[in-house]
């Protein structure tokens, strides 16, 4: 296994730049040598303790010029593609946010382009950080539920329904791609599929823009283009029956995402704010754990599992770059996994029928 120092770099330093530089920074070994964005640094987010890394606002000096082993993508989705692309031509391995791309065919050409230069690609799917998600999955298949029956997933917000909350890209379908659909409901998808194992094999979806307009941070009006709310039933894997719901317009929702499931030996869920536990009604296989009861439906997960636990993104990556055996993390495959799903959604809201995947 390579010890050899890392050279990392971002490109795009909206919010979501200061998760993966935060991340990163847990990671030894790694330095940081470069951030590129167009707009004036005084407006970036990157966090704090950056200053002294070299910024670029165009992406190509930065990769010709500190030439990284790594490079994350943070910009808008609709350069995620081209960036990936430029980056790997430039001899780096890809950390991309979610979701993978603006289309399937997008997302086809990264992990095609990504093959042929033979280098590692990972996308941002952060809640196979979450201990509960891993524990649950490794309930599942260890066998401990039996068969699985049903899944049912939620995954609510409110900010965009806030007044203080300007029109942003997000609202830009065509700087997006998608709305809750893609922000949120990719999540879901990579989620339930991490968790369960099942896959989706046909879906039919509906999608609404319940807010028709907000003000820009300048104060005029913007139309929003992208969906604030979307559902689709799922057929998953072996018939069993999934149902999505996502919004970013629930008023009370912070983040709220949760995903529940049922097999023959019980039923339980996993909350993105309850990390350590899961929601449980057990049957008489998982009563085996001592301190687990039918009755209490809120269980901590063992300490000796949340001492064990190494979250995947975006240490897992660094791993695999190094050569270290049995790395894990989200791969350009799972993205790819993922916007087969969200294209078949959309060709079925658009087509008001059933499509099947693959």
């Amino acid at each position: 296994m390579s010890t050899q120092t890392l050279r990392y770099a971002v490109i795009g330093a909206g919010g979501i730049s200061a998760t993966h530089l935060n991340g990163i920074a847990t990671q030894p070994g790694v330095e940081v040598v470069g951030i590129s964005d167009p707009a004036d640094p005084a407006k970036w987010r990157t966090p704090d303790g950056y200053g002294h890394v070299p910024k670029f606002t165009d992406p190509e000096k930065l990769l010709r010029e500190t030439k990284p082993d790594l490079v994350s993508i943070c910009t808008p989705n609709k350069f995620h593609a081209s960036l990936t692309e430029l980056a790997l031509a430039h001899g780096a391995h890809v950390a991309c946010e979610k979701p993978m791309a603006m289309t399937l065919a997008e997302a086809e050409a990264m992990e095609a382009a990504r093959a042929k230069a033979g280098k590692h690609g990972a996308i941002n799917f952060s809640y196979r950080n979450v201990g509960a998600f891993r524990f649950a999955r490794e309930l599942i298949a260890r066998g401990d539920m039996g068969k699985l029956l049903r899944v049912n997933c939620v995954y609510l917000q409110s900010f965009l329904g806030a007044p203080a909350q300007p029109y942003t890209w997000r609202n830009d379908v065509s700087l997006a791609g998608f709305g809750a659909l893609g922000d949120l409901g990719v999540h879901m998808l990579d989620g339930v599929s991490f968790i369960t194992g099942l896959e989706c094999q046909r879906v039919v979806g509906l999608a609404q823009t319940l807010i028709p307009e907000k003000p820009d941070a300048a104060g005029k009006s913007q139309r929003i283009t992208t969906d604030t709310n979307a559902a689709w039933l799922s057929e998953l894997t072996g018939g069993v029956i999934g149902c999505f719901e996502t919004s970013q317009v629930a008023p009370g929702y912070g983040n709220f995402f949760r995903i529940e499931l049922s097999g023959e030996s019980g039923t339980l869920a996993v909350q993105s704010d309850t990390p350590d536990a899961l929601w449980l009604r057990a049957g008489p296989t998982l009563t085996r754990y001592g301190t687990w009861q039918t009755d209490i439906p809120k269980q901590v997960l063992p300490t000796e599992y949340m001492r064990n636990f190494t979250p995947v993104t975006p240490g897992g990556i660094v791993r695999a770059i190094r050569g270290e055996a049995n790395a894990e993390y989200p791969s350009f495959a799972d993205g790819l996994s993922a916007q087969r799903v969200l294209d078949a959604i959309g060709r079925s809201m658009a087509s008001q029928a059933w499509v099947t995947i693959g």
